[in-house]
């Protein structure tokens, strides 16, 4: 595209799409500023051709033809009606897109809206972390000291060492020192902040942000203005 092309684009069709955009309908989770930059992209595209082509045409006639296109479901990077996410395939009505903070019932021992994401998301940890941290734990078991599986087994259990002090023919007094270095390998394997991590079982990374989202949203909602009950009558 020519620099005069250029010029034409910035100065005469971006106010005319700015202005046409505002009144065009999202769709999904589009907003006003994404229908705006596609806008852009497809008005830039058809004066390349256009220049190409040597052919004249006036700034409004392709700010009116975007225009159409914006409307139709056609964007800048497709216009396919296979994709779910696609603007034709939803103005189709063939497929929509929700949040997964929409409401879609509601618990009463609970008190509180039944989310989407509350449906779809699992409270349990993902399969991968789990089958890796095993394997971890296996390659650290097989490499130290082969007293630290049944410790660790006991541990894990709310054990006491009697059993296990018992099965090594030793005193709890060595059993400590065991667990003592059994600690320090640990943090010296997988960091320091191994057995903290451990005790406060952190939920995943996925699941805090579902929170903060959440907690964000509450928040809007309590800084809303409440109408009185004057106002209501």
């Amino acid at each position: 595209m020519s620099p005069q092309a250029g010029v034409v684009l910035t100065q005469e069709i971006a106010p005319r799409l700015r202005t046409v955009v505002a009144h065009i309908q999202p769709v999904g989770c589009e907003d006003a500023e994404e229908l705006y930059q596609d806008g852009l992209a497809m008005a830039a595209k058809m004066l390349d051709q256009l220049e190409r082509r040597g052919k004249a045409v006036t700034p409004g006639n392709v700010a009116y033809y975007v225009t159409l296109h914006l409307r139709s479901g056609r964007r800048s990077h497709g216009a396919g009606r296979s994709d779910a996410m696609a603007s034709t395939t939803q103005l189709d009505q063939h497929s929509s897109v929700l949040s997964f903070e929409e409401e879609v019932g509601y618990d009463p021992e609970l008190d509180e809206a039944i989310r989407l994401g509350d449906l779809l998301a699992s409270s349990k940890e993902d399969p991968a972390m789990a089958a890796a941290r095993n394997l971890d734990w296996e390659e650290f078991l097989q490499s130290h000291d082969y007293r630290f599986g049944p410790i660790l087994a006991a541990q894990a259990k709310g054990e006491k060492m009697e059993p296990v002090a018992r099965a090594f023919g030793c005193s709890l007094s060595s059993v400590s020192s065991l667990r003592r270095r059994l600690a320090a390998e640990l943090r010296e394997a997988f960091g320091e902040d191994l057995l903290e991590s451990a005790v406060q079982q952190q939920r995943p990374c996925w699941m805090s942000s579902l929170a903060v989202e959440r907690e964000r949203f509450a928040c809007r909602a309590e800084r809303r203005p409440r109408r009185s009950s004057r106002q209501v009558e």
